[in-house]
């Protein structure tokens, strides 16, 4: 049995981890910090301020309740008061290693958001988190990489949500692609936000290489000039990640399992290699791919001493993290973000952010214009499910046309001013 919508909390005073329904947060008392980072964000995102003004007219959501699985940091919080202007009820967590815990106070002590989140949270917390947020009996989701499609799937105590749930959104393309698997488990609309051309260029290409790159810098404090690195994975973000690299003065070369791609990332005077051949020299190995297990124990094997690894992927499953702990002597934090890995022989590798997303782990993420591009996206595609749109059938698919559109004309319209 699901339980019943929860009351939201008003205004909280002190410190407080744990509240019975309601949230689950570090702790309260860090939303004034919380407050300063939302309202910085907020003064730079116009489109999604045009949008708030229409919610606040037209009232999309009245009456409905969203329940959210995406990184929880300012740029987010800003989306989630435009979803609350247009009358939403808000249930959200977030992701391993990527939440701001003062944004997290703030959204609970000033908008009374059902929040779940904790930047120490461990991916079993996470997954309970996203429990929590079913939990709450949702007519809309909006999902990043799967989870909350995965447990409508696979738990019975929310079988009953696939009758309610009016349509979703999902942020990326490793969520897509596990919603694909189980289509006929999903009888309303999932819009791919990632399946977008607004997505894929402006934010992969353009916000993910250079939030990764400011990620990696903010860890290490290294230069980035003269470096050899490995870019494996050669999608959009891969390759907007490898392009930012060399604009540093990076050597990089592009690892990827697609002879297209390694033709595209030769064509744009990358270095190829195959996988074990790229990591013997690096001096960075990222991973970029959306898959499982893409570096693990050979190519740790194989990687000089001292080589930083980090992971750009939406999962830090794209490192085998039991294999490199099962090869390690030891382990130590030397600086925050980065764990040293003593292999045998005396061999040091170096893990950055435990592998979840380094541009959120290590660095504020995407830069604030261009999430302000992605969330008007999922701003409007959840708008139109809520509309009860018929011409749009079961299952995961690409978010209308018309929308891409109306967002890229505000963007034009705002960024060339």
């Amino acid at each position: 049995m699901l339980l019943q919508k929860h009351q939201h909390q008003p205004r909280l005073e002190g410190t407080t981890v744990t509240h019975e329904n309601g949230y689950e947060i570090t702790d309260i008392t860090l939303a004034p910090e919380g407050r300063k980072r939302i309202a910085w964000a907020r003064a730079n995102m116009p489109i999604l301020r045009s949008i708030s003004q229409t919610f606040a007219r037209t009232q999309p959501f009245e009456n409905l309740t969203i329940a959210i699985c995406l990184h929880l940091e300012a740029k987010t919080a800003v989306w989630l008061e435009v979803l609350k202007q247009g009358g939403a009820e808000i249930a959200i967590t977030g992701s391993p290693g990527s939440t701001q815990d003062d944004t997290a106070a703030a959204l609970v002590a000033d908008h009374g958001i059902a929040v779940f989140t904790r930047s120490d949270e461990s991916f079993e917390d996470h997954l309970g988190y996203c429990r929590r947020v079913l939990e709450f009996s949702p007519d809309l989701m909006a999902d990043n990489g799967g989870d909350l499609h995965a447990l409508l799937a696979q738990e019975p105590a929310f079988a009953e949500l696939a009758d309610t749930v009016m349509g979703g959104t999902e942020e990326t393309t490793t969520g897509a692609r596990r919603i694909r698997e189980k289509a006929n488990q999903f009888e309303f609309p999932t819009l791919v936000i990632n399946d977008t051309d607004a997505k894929r260029i402006v934010e992969n290409r353009f916000g993910v290489g250079s939030s990764v790159v400011d990620g990696l810098m903010r860890a290490t404090n290294i230069m980035l000039h003269g470096k050899r690195v490995a870019v494996v994975g050669y999608g959009y973000c891969g390759s907007g990640t490898a392009q930012r690299l060399r604009g540093m003065g990076a050597h990089v070369t592009v690892v990827d399992a697609d002879p297209l791609k390694q033709l595209e990332a030769h064509l744009e005077g990358f270095s190829v290699a195959d996988l074990n051949a790229a990591v013997e020299t690096a001096d960075i190995v990222l991973t970029v791919t959306g898959f499982e297990g893409i570096l693990g124990a050979r190519q740790f094997a194989a990687m000089k001493d001292g080589a930083l690894i980090a992971n750009a992927g939406h999962f830090a499953s794209e490192i085998d993290l039991k294999a490199l702990q099962e090869m390690a002597k030891c382990k130590e934090e030397v600086r925050d973000h980065i764990c040293k890995y003593v292999l045998e022989g005396g061999k040091n590798l170096y893990l950055i952010g435990d592998g979840n997303l380094i541009n959120l782990s290590a660095g504020d993420g995407n830069p604030i214009e261009i999430m302000d591009l992605g969330l008007a996206l999922q701003s409007l595609s959840l708008a139109r499910m809520a509309s009860g749109d018929k011409d749009l059938p079961n299952g995961a698919q690409r978010v209308p046309r018309d929308i891409e559109q109306v967002v890229a004309k505000e963007a034009l319209k705002h960024w060339t001013r």
